[in-house]
């Protein structure tokens, strides 16, 4: 009995076999979540993430920047330096390097020094934007990915002292608005991008009760390019640049997220935001075109024109309000929802460990995995009887 090994079969076997692995592992080995039922906020008391603010402790920040890294498949120019001084010429305080799987640490030694990555490299650009970590996480699922694969995802980036903020959720299809109704672990959300304007998303989790903060960042990936840079940027309210308080700030929503206009000196910024009884009160630094007030799914509810003060009754049916002021020169502002909470409601996550089906996809799994390899190796190697004269004439000597 000889073993016939079929170098082209198994070449194919070979690649069946990563491809099958991969798809076990993302589809039938990742943990299954029981999602609670969405509801959207609720309770007496409102947040307020204005509450504390201090005029002249605005500063202006880009977290997400991009430099020719991995030998150019990530398609960014320039480098760390070429970043830096960029941002730094238009009086950024706070910028990041944020490059794909890699943390980018030539100015560690800054005071005002971020670490931050973009997490994932999977086929339908379903990507995180990872700071104040120190270690990059590979986990990623390749192909489109289930609700469970999202929060799995987002349940390892995050840890206690770092910010995880969901990337351009409407760009790519990375994310559908539907499944904000569901996720959670994370701190932020990318809605200012010039990939995409995700209010929709955003509004989505707000809807369902989830307290996601503001993000606006350029994405550059051409710093040398004037279309790449100074378009979208995050404005937080903190007395210092560590990174402690930075961060922080964000996690407290104590931000908001700008698309920056034609003219960028003198920019506005917001003077005052109260709640005094069930009225908002808000005031801006200068008057814009307009401000208006937006609640549940996105619905417009109140606008103001040509005033740099604004206010809003809050009505018992508001489960948040958040407003958008626009001004002449193409510059928006997108303030932080005002959102209802409950002091009895203890913090918890939004979902749970599906134990029994986590358990059975795992059974499937591992059952395709032996029928699988029984055929591989069937279809690689066959068997064969060759009679051999040789052994024929000494068999009957």
């Amino acid at each position: 009995m000889i073993v016939t090994v079929h170098k082209r079969r198994l070449v194919l076997v070979i690649f069946g076999s990563l491809v099958i692995w991969l798809v076990i592992k993302q589809y039938l080995f990742c943990p299954s979540f029981k999602f609670d039922t969405p509801g959207p906020f609720s309770g007496r008391f409102f947040y307020n993430p204005y509450d504390s603010l201090r005029t002249g402790r605005w500063i202006k920040c880009n977290f997400h920047a991009h430099t020719d890294a991995w030998h150019g498949l990530t398609h960014g120019k320039g480098t760390a330096n070429d970043v830096y001084r960029k941002y730094d010429s238009m009086h950024y305080a706070i910028h990041c390097v944020s490059d794909y799987q890699s943390i980018n640490k030539i100015f560690a030694n800054v005071p005002r020094f971020i670490p931050a990555y973009e997490h994932g490299y999977n086929f339908g650009k379903t990507h995180q934007l990872v700071l104040g970590s120190n270690k990059v996480k590979w986990i990623d699922y390749l192909f489109p990915q289930s609700l469970d694969n999202k929060q799995e995802i987002l349940n390892s980036l995050i840890e206690a002292n770092n910010i995880v903020i969901v990337n351009h959720p409407s760009s790519f299809r990375g994310y559908d608005a539907s499944d904000f109704k569901y996720l959670s672990n994370y701190d932020c959300m990318e809605v200012l991008s010039p990939y995409a304007i995700s209010t929709a998303c955003w509004d989505s989790a707000l809807s369902n009760g989830k307290a996601a903060f503001i993000v606006g960042n350029d994405d550059e990936h051409d710093i040398f390019s004037k279309c790449s840079v100074a378009r979208m940027c995050t404005w937080i309210n903190v007395n210092s640049t560590d990174k402690n308080a930075v961060l922080n700030a964000l996690r407290k929503g104590e931000s908001y997220g700008m698309i920056l206009g034609n003219c960028q000196d003198h920019l506005p910024q917001l003077q005052s935001l109260k709640i005094s009884g069930d009225t908002i009160f808000l005031r801006m630094s200068q008057q814009p075109d307009q401000i208006a007030f937006l609640g549940q799914n996105g619905e417009l509810m109140k606008v103001q024109n040509k005033t740099a003060s604004a206010w809003y009754v809050i009505k018992p049916d508001d489960h948040y309000v958040r407003a958008v002021i626009d001004y002449p020169s193409g510059t928006s502002i997108f303030l932080n929802p005002v959102f209802r909470y409950s002091k009895t409601n203890k913090l918890s996550l939004f979902f749970h460990l599906n134990a029994y089906q986590t358990n059975f996809k795992r059974v499937i799994g591992l059952l395709i995995s032996m029928i699988w390899t029984r055929i591989a190796f069937q279809f690689s190697f066959s068997k064969s009887q060759r009679k051999s004269s040789v052994i024929k004439s000494l068999a009957f000597q």
